[in-house]
């Protein structure tokens, strides 16, 4: 039962904890003046002499109402301190106080008035009304009942004055202890006032160290979550890249048996109706290869251990094809449109980080258009020297702080389960990466506008002389690819192109090759994953035998984290797989001509 008292007494609905605490007490003090005060003037009426010489007019020197003023005064004190009591209980803290507070002062005002202050010498409604003032309410009420205390003695004081004016005292006798009374008071203020200071700091520092030991909390939670995420990227990048390494195999099988169609273009080739169809046939087979090669290199893309291939292409022409994507992506509601450039627009960038950039700008649109609208992309020529590809949505726009944090990494306006905040700080570093820039026009309720400016890349063109020099004598390649199959189909096209190819299947057989071979290789094509090796550690025990031999790394996976390939000599380039060999010829070739000019070979 105790208990149950108790905790109705501490339920407030008070949000300041240091009110709440007080509170408490401040209920406690509000029952004991509510019950206190009529019971015990109950007994002084009933037993004490003094209230019965008032009762029967007896005391000459007190005025004709006396009594009632007295009573008046008790009475509207109890009914004070039961309203302020309803007050708490009602979460008002601070006028239930203030109000109490009031009615005291203002009744020991009255009761001083009328009696005097010699009557209450001892009055303990002064130091109780300091108390509470101060350290309920703070220092600006202490010290304005401080002044408050002082005038109703004053006025106590100057009743004593009036009633002795025809006796033989002194002027001004009644005000003599007044000094002395303010001084005293006024240590007492001093010590009230600087140790409810010094709790009150204390209390703030208390509070501002919990609150941040709660962000801390959070953010440790965040950094937690992050971590998490990211070795669980990091174990799907490492299964991935596995995979993708096995499947892109494949896939460049696929699309070298495809390629083999373009035979029927040949002068002596002859064509017919089923020969046409079965070439239209390897056609679709070709670009769902392209297709299965460009889920692989997204899937590395997205477990952060892609690798960067800088080609030279038409960014236009890239959103093009990008359209069926980003209509899966998009909902029925949000119309997409695709404003193209008459004007061919070269840039140089990895495709695939370029089609990441893309969706992820998408993704974040369709996110800000719950309701529909529209999503538009417009590439154009910006400058003689850049383009510009503007991406806008109808969407609900950005307010200006969250405009300026939109590219930092993990800042989201999503709720936790639905966004890393990971998407535009890739997207800004690979622009940044590829010497471009974004610019961010956005405004609540006005959707946004993101625009990306990249420099334009006119295509390399291959001098005549590198050409001649190439194709003047056969090259030597060693090709290094445990996958039987893929092995054979690329030293096939290597030799219909003009090349003498020695194959190794593994990192020892390959070394044994070198050893024992007539001739060094001019080129080596080497796999970068194989049984018994690595192609970065087997590339390093043949540069004792080849220091300058042109190197072609093959592979779908480089552990490269994103970063441009950077292999440790100069002589070392990289081919992502998967590829058509016609594209590791035109390789080969293009490396052996640049060879054959720098060493002055005619």
């Amino acid at each position: 039962m105790w208990q149950r008292l108790i905790g109705w007494l501490k339920r407030l609905p008070i949000d300041d904890p240091v009110d709440l605490r007080n509170a408490f007490f401040m209920q406690l003090l509000m029952i004991y003046e509510g019950c206190e005060i009529p019971l015990n003037k109950l007994y002084l009426l009933c037993y004490n002499a003094t209230y019965a010489l008032l009762r029967q007019g007896n005391i000459a020197a007190w005025p004709r109402f006396a009594l009632e003023i007295d009573l008046g005064t008790d009475l509207v004190i109890t009914l004070s301190a039961w309203f302020g009591f309803y007050l708490l209980r009602r979460g008002r803290f601070r006028p239930a106080v203030a109000q109490f507070l009031a009615v005291l002062l203002l009744s020991s005002a009255i009761a001083y008035s009328t009696f005097g202050y010699v009557a209450w010498p001892h009055d303990l409604v002064a130091i109780v009304a300091l108390a509470l003032g101060g350290l309920m309410l703070g220092r600006t009420a202490l010290w304005s009942i401080y002044g408050i205390v002082m005038l109703v003695f004053v006025a106590g004081m100057t009743r004593d004055q009036f009633r002795h004016t025809h006796s033989l005292q002194p002027l001004l006798a009644s005000y003599d202890g007044l000094i002395s009374l303010a001084l005293s008071y006024l240590l007492v203020v001093i010590i009230l006032d600087r140790s409810t200071s010094a709790l009150r700091s204390s209390l703030e520092e208390s509070n501002l160290q919990r609150r941040q030991l709660q962000h801390e909390m959070i953010e440790r939670e965040h950094a937690q979550e992050q971590l998490l995420h990211a070795q669980k990227m990091d174990a799907v990048g490492r299964l991935t890249s596995g995979i993708a390494h096995d499947f892109n195999n494949v896939l460049g099988i696929i699309l070298g048996f495809s390629m083999e169609r373009h035979r029927l273009n040949e002068p002596d080739a002859a064509v017919n109706a089923d020969t046409q169809a079965l070439a239209d046939a390897l056609e679709g087979v070709e670009m769902a290869a392209r297709r299965g090669a460009s889920i692989s290199g997204k899937l590395l893309n997205f477990s952060r251990h892609d690798v960067t291939h800088i080609e030279t292409f038409d960014a236009d022409e890239a959103l093009r094809e990008l359209v069926p994507l980003l209509r899966q992506l998009l909902p029925p509601d949000i119309r997409l449109l695709i404003e193209s450039s008459p004007l061919p627009l070269p840039i140089s960038f990895d495709r695939s980080q370029f089609e990441l950039a893309i969706l992820n700008i998408a993704s974040n649109a369709r996110d800000a258009m719950p309701d529909g609208g529209s999503f538009t992309i417009c590439a154009t020529r910006h400058a003689p020297a850049a383009i510009s590809i503007t991406l806008s949505d109808t969407g609900a726009g950005m307010s200006e702080s969250v405009r300026r944090r939109i590219f930092e990494p993990f800042f989201t306006t999503k709720p936790a389960d639905s966004g890393t905040g990971l998407g535009l700080s890739v997207v800004y570093a690979l622009i940044e990466r590829a010497g471009g820039s974004i610019d961010v026009d956005s405004s609540p309720g006005h959707g946004t506008s993101l625009t990306l400016i990249l420099p334009i890349s006119e295509p390399a063109t291959v001098a005549p002389r590198t050409q001649l020099a190439a194709a003047r004598q056969r090259v030597r390649v060693l090709l290094i690819d445990d996958d039987e199959d893929l092995r054979a189909l690329l030293a096939n096209a290597l030799e219909q192109g003009g090349c003498d190819v020695s194959m190794a299947a593994s990192g020892s057989e390959a070394e044994w090759l070198v050893q024992t071979a007539r001739h060094a290789p001019q080129i080596i094509v080497c796999d970068n994953r194989m049984p018994d090796t690595d192609g970065i550690t087997l590339l390093r025990k043949l540069r004792t035998h080849l220091p300058d031999v042109p190197v072609i790394l093959i592979s779908a996976y480089l552990e490269s984290d994103g970063q441009p390939f950077r292999s440790e000599d100069d002589f070392t380039e990289r081919l992502p797989k998967p590829f058509a060999p016609s594209h590791l010829l035109a390789r080969v070739l293009k490396v052996a001509g640049q060879r054959a000019v720098v060493s002055g070979e005619e």
